[in-house]
């Protein structure tokens, strides 16, 4: 049976969103930041830790009020599957941009904008060619979704499994790809960072928003053809109506 519809103002859903998106991007384009800065004291590893550990931690704190979608690849992929309402879609959108623009610019305030322009804000540039980056964030971007949907979808999971299983993937796919294509497999985490730092950043930016959307698409949309049955299924926020 499907959880009742709680009485929640929208506004708080799409304030979570935000709150939730600031941090996973303040943390992941400033975990590069003070790489950059403290002559890779950081490393590979901690790049990749600190935005695991950030979505997992959000998705902890946040995920009970918006399903911590936290990125808008998932929130499409999640409309395209029929797993949310497409009319909360753009405010969804708008309150991840929105955080992820406060982050970016709370790194050029605190870092001072010179240092955070040695590491680009934490934007993404590739280090293979266009079509290779393309094809890795795909890839990226689809095994996120894939497994936000087995977690984040199915009834049967069990309370709490769904951060650490997302939280893990993120990690995971930034320790391979991050010095192949940076393993964005969020829009929007690319896209605020690159404003802010322009130039080489704005011109990869198209690899980063437009890839991780197919691979999430792609991955909903496969997964909801191997779901075992629709009696398990929920939507995400599973109380959104």
């Amino acid at each position: 049976m499907p959880p009742k519809p709680i009485n929640r103002p929208h506004w708080h859903r799409y304030l979570a969103e935000l709150i939730g998106t600031f941090f996973i991007v303040f943390g992941a384009c400033g975990a590069v930041i003070a790489n950059s800065t403290s002559n890779g004291a950081v490393t590979l590893l901690g790049i990749a830790l600190v935005p695991g550990l950030m979505v997992l931690v959000m998705i902890y704190a946040l995920g009970p009020v918006s399903a911590a979608h936290f990125n808008p690849a998932v929130t499409i992929a999640f409309a395209v599957a029929r797993r949310f309402p497409w009319r909360h879609v753009l405010p969804y959108l708008a309150a991840q941009a929105i955080g992820a623009l406060l982050a970016s610019a709370s790194h050029g305030l605190l870092f001072g904008h010179e240092v955070a322009m040695k590491a680009n804000y934490g934007a993404h540039i590739p280090n293979v060619s266009t079509m290779q980056a393309i094809g890795f964030e795909v890839i990226f971007g689809f095994l996120l979704m894939f497994v936000i949907m087995a977690m984040a979808t199915d009834a049967r999971v069990p309370p709490g499994a769904a951060a650490i299983a997302i939280g893990m993937t993120v990690a995971l796919a930034i320790m391979f790809g991050g010095p192949i294509s940076g393993a964005s497999m969020n829009p929007i985490r690319s896209l605020a960072p690159a404003l802010f730092a322009g130039s080489a950043a704005l011109m990869s930016l198209p690899i980063y928003i437009i890839s991780p959307i197919i691979g999430a698409v792609l991955a909903a949309l496969l997964y909801e053809t191997l779901r075992d049955g629709h009696e398990h299924a929920r939507s995400a926020p599973a109380d959104l109506v």
